[in-house]
């Protein structure tokens, strides 16, 4: 099993480190660990994409090939390290690589109060529609008082955190090829056709083709001849460019027109229902 170890914190010395190098020897023999930093991450900002440099691209294709993400981090007042914050913004940005990705979140904490806070945050934040990640069920892993739970050589000596330990990482093994299976991309064959049908502008519905050929779709063509307001609407160009590109419809929507965006995705949907193939296949392949 191959795994991605995101340290959430920017600190030289963390305990949150020392948990996934403590994982990486103990469960060498069912996991192969690539710990990654993010000490070098910079704050998200749209304007200036990142996406492109070594550092996003090192971690978006080490989770893309991964069986899954281990995310291990700290609080800061509360709150999650802006390192690890900016990372997942630039990984839900262009690029989607935890889309669907078994994630177990483990978390060194001195407080109670902020193991709970890194948990919440995480969770929603690896919830949210752009990042997509599979996540157990309360099978998360949180400690307190790390002063005591680790030797001077870095080694994790509580026997019962090893236990909640061992416990966690058997659930995660287990829960990441199940949903590893699930996620395998079907083959979709289409009735071959073109098909009419209509998605909403500002408006009122526009008229929608979709041409579909026995494996692909070939063409989505939305005719916005007649309603001015909509003529100029990026989204009904750059929706359908992307799910041709792609051929799926797990796409972004436009920034500012989600609606919209949604819109001409469930038209397609409804196109590929028409030519007898199940959209919901479609909706799992993993963006581009």
């Amino acid at each position: 099993m191959n795994v991605v170890g995101i340290v959430g914190t920017n600190t030289m010395f963390s305990y949150n480190r020392l948990l996934l190098m403590y994982m990486q020897q103990h469960f060498g023999d069912e996991m192969d660990l690539e710990i990654m930093e993010t000490l070098n991450v910079s704050l998200f900002d749209q304007e200036h994409d990142q996406t492109d440099g070594t550092l996003i691209r090192d971690f978006t294709e080490a989770i893309t090939a991964a069986d899954g993400v281990i995310i291990a981090a700290p609080d800061f007042n509360l709150a999650l390290p802006a390192q690890l914050k900016s990372l997942l913004e630039w990984l839900s940005f262009k690029v989607h690589p935890l889309d669907r990705k078994p994630v177990w979140i483990t978390s060194i904490s001195t407080t109670p109060q902020g193991l709970l806070q890194v948990q919440t945050e995480l969770r929603d934040i690896l919830g949210a529609p752009g990042i997509n990640a599979a996540l157990m069920a309360n099978n998360d892993f949180l400690l307190t008082n790390p002063e005591h739970a680790f030797d001077q050589q870095g080694n994790l000596i509580d026997l019962a955190a090893i236990a909640q330990l061992e416990t966690s990482f058997a659930h995660f093994t287990r829960f990441a090829k199940i949903n590893n299976a699930l996620n395998v991309p079907r083959e979709v064959t289409f009735n071959p056709g073109t098909f009419t049908v209509t998605t909403p502008g500002n408006s009122g519905d526009l008229p929608m083709t979709v041409t579909l050929s026995e494996h692909r779709i070939e063409k989505v063509e939305i005719n916005t001849t007649q309603a001015i307001a909509d003529s100029q609407d990026i989204v009904f160009t750059e929706i359908p460019r992307k799910i041709v590109d792609g051929q799926t419809l797990n796409v972004d929507a436009i920034s500012g027109a989600t609606e919209t965006s949604n819109g001409v995705v469930e038209g397609v949907a409804e196109a590929v229902k028409m030519a007898g193939a199940n959209p919901e296949y479609l909706r799992m392949r993993r963006r581009k």
